[in-house]
């Protein structure tokens, strides 16, 4: 049996430059679902699980189209909110494959925690929390930590990913990003981050010092992801780089929110989430990492998250 995982964050359309000439030279660009916690519901959903996506799009024509692609990959709308505008992520790809953001901000930032039914949250369910826009000041930050709050006083698994994003937070947001990562880290059953992450939270040059700094802080499964090389995986003081298969990069966006749905598609059937062990965490670690590397296959990141079918 399958629990259910709750989703809360942006959903947005990601506005993707496909020439590889990046924003400031691109030319054509194409029209993406996006937002890091949708893509994490999606990547739940298309590999057989269930998720629930609490957040705001637009009552516009944009809001519509995500609203309806969320539905037709079988994902709980019913806490999703259509008012204001949509937000849309603008994503250049260079030479390379690697991305560089803007953002022009809608309305997600708005949604309020009036609008989550805590009826449908049960203690074997997983709440999932990706900050790309959630630290930015506002209802919707608001609304994460009095979630938060509720997931820890009745017992449910927390998920946690930073998401750090330097188009949205400006050098004089930065400590206050990394404060806020941090009461949410302390709080995470399981947390993803990037090396890049890991450094910027902990100031650790070393991937086992920044680790062990997470854990101390009160992470419990922590995992950083690697690109190429995998992932490190570090529960209970055991730690492992679990290897991931070798691909063709053509665009990493949603890569590490695919694998993060495939983790929590994988738990969420677990009936005992908090004694999960280490041998269990490297296989389902190793899935996610397939999972993730197929996703850098193609564009778009929804589009190019795999099912259960094709993972087999």
């Amino acid at each position: 049996m399958s629990n259910n995982v709750f989703c809360i964050g942006e959903l947005l359309i990601d506005m993707v430059c496909v020439d590889n000439k990046g924003l400031k030279n691109g030319e054509k660009f194409e029209k993406k679902a996006g937002g890091a916690p949708a893509n994490v519901a999606a990547s739940i959903c298309k590999l057989g699980g269930n998720s629930y996506f609490l957040g705001q799009v637009g009552n516009d024509f944009f809001g519509k189209y995500l609203i309806e692609l969320l539905q037709d990959l079988d994902i709980n709308t019913e806490m999703t909110v259509e008012k204001g505008s949509t937000t849309i992520a603008l994503v250049g790809i260079d030479e390379d494959g690697e991305r560089n953001f803007d953002f022009l901000r809608g309305s997600d930032g708005e949604y309020s925690f009036d609008n989550v039914d805590l009826s449908k949250i049960t203690n074997s369910d997983i709440i999932h929390f990706g900050s790309a826009t959630g630290f930015l000041e506002g209802e919707l930050k608001k609304t994460y930590f009095k979630l938060l709050n509720h997931a820890k006083a009745n017992n449910v698994y927390v998920s946690f990913d930073p998401n750090y994003r330097d188009a949205l937070i400006t050098p004089d947001k930065l400590d206050l990003f990394v404060e806020d990562s941090i009461k949410f880290l302390k709080e995470s059953d399981f947390t993803k981050l990037s090396d890049e992450e890991l450094f910027l939270l902990t100031q650790e040059k070393d991937i086992e010092s920044g680790v062990n700094k997470l854990h101390e802080l009160g992470a419990k499964v922590v995992t950083i992801t690697l690109g190429a090389k995998g992932t490190y995986l570090s529960v209970n003081g055991e730690n492992a780089i679990i290897p991931s298969i070798k691909i063709k990069q053509v665009d990493s966006t949603g890569a590490g929110d695919s694998f993060v749905g495939a983790v929590l598609k994988k738990v969420a059937e677990i009936e005992d989430k908090q004694n999960i062990e280490f041998e269990e965490w490297k296989d389902i670690v190793a899935f996610a990492n397939k999972v993730g590397a197929i996703t850098c296959t193609n564009y778009g990141a929804i589009a190019s998250m795999p099912t259960l079918s094709e993972m087999d």
